[in-house]
Formats: structure tokens, sequence, C-alpha cells
């Protein structure tokens, strides 16, 4: 098998860290607008922003720097190309890092659902005490959840003689370090359904709260127990946010799926791995360059700067024309 450019791990890492270097400036321009541009109309909301934004951040420096990881299918591990394996950190934390950081992810999208609902519907009910037990479940089930699979990791010597052994397309790895998570059936099998029971549970808490809200608010439309300017506020404040989540989700989500559909067809392709990882490593980007154009203070801070440099570029020219 010949290795093309997506699958050559030195062209794979090089590419990430490209999109990460370019992506840092726009991280901390988030990170300044959150902190020093959110108007007091949204104090409630700022640092449940602020958290979903920097975990989101971190997941992407993890992805496309630190970390980098090279899935070598159908190999249940891969290589890690990142910053922290030049810096000799154990392949275990590393792998364990970037799993813990993808579940904190999960469990702040939805806290923005249930940050809202708890200040517009729940503040005088049951949630107000049920709402701290709820986030230590969250918290342990992120921070917890990997710990069974690190538990079971193979000794990597026989794993990796098994896995050149039983799967010789991979052969032209063998001077890569591949760290195997898993080898057996039945220790694959765990995992996996360990990730589709978090993901169920994860999806079941978003969705519950995101429809809660929607119900609450057509309820409050409906009964006038809000005024029709607060509520258009909190509808444009909500529709920023779906789009800020949804359109981040689809395009990560897209190749996630095609995968999961291919290897329930028994079929590999390392490039639409590595283009779904990719593309899962500017997931946090994404998401600020959404936050930046849908919510309007941050749209009109930029437009302001944007047009502070035009005013200087226009000034700048006459002068010149002048002289």
């Amino acid at each position: 098998m010949n290795a093309t450019f997506l699958n050559d791990p030195y062209n794979y890492s090089f590419c990430l860290y490209v999109l990460g270097i370019t992506s840092l400036p726009i991280h901390v321009f988030g990170v300044y607008c959150i902190l020093f541009q959110t108007p007091e109309t949204m104090k409630r909301v700022k640092w449940v922003m602020f958290n979903l934004h920097v975990l989101s951040c971190c997941l992407d420096i993890s992805l496309n720097i630190l970390c980098q990881p090279f899935i070598v299918t159908p190999v249940f591990g891969g290589i890690l190309l990142g910053l922290l394996h030049h810096w000799n950190v154990s392949p275990a934390v590393i792998v364990y890092l970037m799993v813990t950081l993808l579940e904190l992810v999960y469990v702040s999208t939805s806290s923005i659902f249930e940050n809202r609902f708890f200040i517009l519907f729940a503040e005088k009910s049951f949630w107000r005490i049920a709402r701290y037990p709820y986030y230590l479940m969250n918290i342990a089930l992120a921070f917890l959840y990997f710990v069974p699979t690190m538990k079971d990791v193979p000794d990597q010597k026989v794993a990796r003689d098994w896995i050149f052994k039983n799967y010789p397309q991979i052969s032209h790895f063998n001077n890569f370090d591949i760290y195997v998570v898993a080898y057996e059936t039945k220790t694959r099998d765990q995992i996996e359904n360990r990730m589709i029971i978090s993901t169920v549970i994860l999806t079941i808490e978003l969705f519950t709260f995101f429809f809660l809200l929607h119900w609450n608010m057509k309820k409050a439309k409906r009964n006038m127990t809000m005024s029709p300017k607060t509520l258009a506020a909190h509808s444009a404040f909500l529709r920023a946010i779906n789009m800020q989540i949804a359109i981040p989700a689809v395009i990560i989500g897209t190749p996630q799926v095609l995968m999961t559909i291919l290897g329930f067809l028994d079929y590999s392709s390392p490039e639409i791995d590595i283009i779904g990882y990719m593309l899962m490593s500017i997931h946090g980007v994404s998401s600020t360059l959404v936050m930046l154009y849908c919510h309007t203070p941050y749209r009109q801070f930029c437009q302001s700067l944007v047009g502070r440099r035009l005013k200087i570029f226009r000034h700048h020219t006459t002068s010149l024309t002048v002289t």
C-alpha cells in the first residue's frame, strides 16, 4: 500500500501545526471578546460561554498542536505526533487528556442550555438545588469515563506484535511508535459500549434542556409572562447559541458519521479518518468564528475594528495622493 500525502504521518503533523498556529490568534481574540466585550445584559451567561469557549479551544490545541493523534486504521490505536510526544509525556496521559477534554466540551455545551433554562424558568423550582448534583455527576463522568479503558490497555510490545501480524497492510508504519488502546475483540466491544452509553447520556441531557427551554419560551409568549422586547432578546441569543453549536457540530459530525457507517460496512479509509480528525481539530475555531458573527455585541465590535482599519487606510491613501 503506497502512502498518499494524507496518510503520511509527517505531512499530517505539518498540516495540523499550520491549522493550530493559524487558529491561536482567533482563540485569543474570542477570549478577549467574551471577557471585555460582553455587555451587562449578557453577564449571567458570560462565564458559561467562557467555559465552553476555553474548553473548545483547549480541545483544538490538544488535537492540532499538543497531541496530534494519527489513527492507524484498522488498529484501535494510533501514532501520537504532537509536542507532548516530543516532550516524552506518557502516551496514556496524552490519550486520557484528549478524551477527557472531548467529554468536558460535551458537558459544557449542554450547560449553556441548562444555564438559560435555570435563569429564565427554574430559579425558584427544585432545580435550584438539583442542578448541583447534576453538574457533579457530569464532571465525574467526564473525568472517569476513560479510566476503565486505560486500566485495560494491553502490554504495548505484545499488542504491537499482534497488530503487525494480523494487519500486514500497516507494515509501513513499523518505524513509528503505535500506541494500541485495545486489540482483543471483547475489550474493543466494551470500549465501544461505554462510548455509546456516554454519548447517549450527554445527548439526552442536551436535548432535554434544549426542548425545555424552547417549550417554556413558547409558553411565555403564549401567556404573555414576558415583555415582547425581553422575549425577542432571549430568542435572538438562543438562535445565536444554536448556530454556534450546530455549525461546528455539522463540520465535525459529518465525517464522524461517515467513518461509523464505513466501520459497520467493514470498510476502512485512512484518508477519511484523517480528514475527520483534522476537521475535529478546528471545532473550537469554527465555533469562535460563528460566535463572533452571530452574537450582536461581538459582531459590532469586530465591525468597529474593521471600520477603524479602513478609515486609517483611506486617510493614509489620501495623504499619499495629496503629497
